[in-house]
């Protein structure tokens, strides 16, 4: 009697374990890996905002201003320092003395003029002081103006030191005769004096003036955000 082998078939139990199986994987691997986990999280998100502020700026302005400005001014002067008509004997001479301080003062000038008014003629000679008393003692003397056995004559001359200055008539050459000169003498020159003048002038002043301005400003406010995570992430993050 021949046997025949029969193979057994899988019940339907058996073919529900695999598919129970990869049902589970597949959603393992979905919650593994997919993204839907929920979790909050902070960040910082810039938010601009409009601002309006006060701002003070500096500028250049030009001004117009008055200065007293000292300025030198020459101011002219005369001074009749001798105006005399006298008699000189014979042999005799007279002078006159006269002090003339020339400090401070500018473009001095002694000019004059000497006559013999009756009809004759005379010696006529300015000194000063040191000079006079030299020709006085009959010594070698430096005239400022010397002439002689003139009846009338102009001169002039510059004073160049502060002294005394003598303008001397000479009568000594003639024996007999008086001599009746006469004499005009002034003194001209200038006094420099500081004078003060309004001069008009410019400068620069830096002022300053008040600017609203309007500027965007922008702050970071911190926010709660919400994303979406896989368990894989979820599990690592943790770890």
């Amino acid at each position: 009697m021949s046997s025949e082998s029969k193979e057994k078939m899988p019940s339907k139990q058996e073919y529900k374990i695999p598919f129970v199986i990869a049902i589970i994987i597949i959603i393992f691997l979905t919650f593994s890996f997919v993204p839907i986990f929920p979790i909050a999280y902070e960040t910082l998100e810039p938010h601009e905002s409009i601002e309006t502020y006060i701002d003070i700026k500096p500028y250049q302005k030009i001004e117009t201003y008055w200065e007293k400005e000292p300025f030198q001014m020459a101011i002219p002067k005369s001074e009749t320092i001798i105006n005399e008509k006298t008699t000189v004997p014979a042999r005799r001479s007279i002078y006159y003395e006269v002090y003339i301080d020339i400090s401070g003062k500018d473009k001095n000038i002694i000019s004059g003029y000497v006559a013999e008014t009756a009809g004759y003629d005379i010696n006529f000679y300015v000194f000063d002081k040191k000079n006079f008393n030299a020709w006085i003692n009959r010594k070698s003397a430096l005239a400022y103006v010397e002439v002689k056995r003139i009846k009338s004559y102009e001169f002039s001359f510059v004073p160049d030191h502060t002294d005394y200055y003598y303008f001397v008539f000479d009568n000594e050459y003639s024996w007999f005769t008086n001599k009746v000169p006469q004499i005009t003498v002034s003194w001209n020159y200038q006094i420099i004096t500081t004078e003060y003048r309004d001069v008009q002038k410019t400068r620069t002043i830096i002022e300053t003036t008040t600017i609203t301005e309007i500027s965007t400003v922008t702050q970071y406010i911190k926010m709660t955000k919400t994303k979406y995570v896989s368990l894989f992430q979820l599990i690592t993050s943790k770890s």
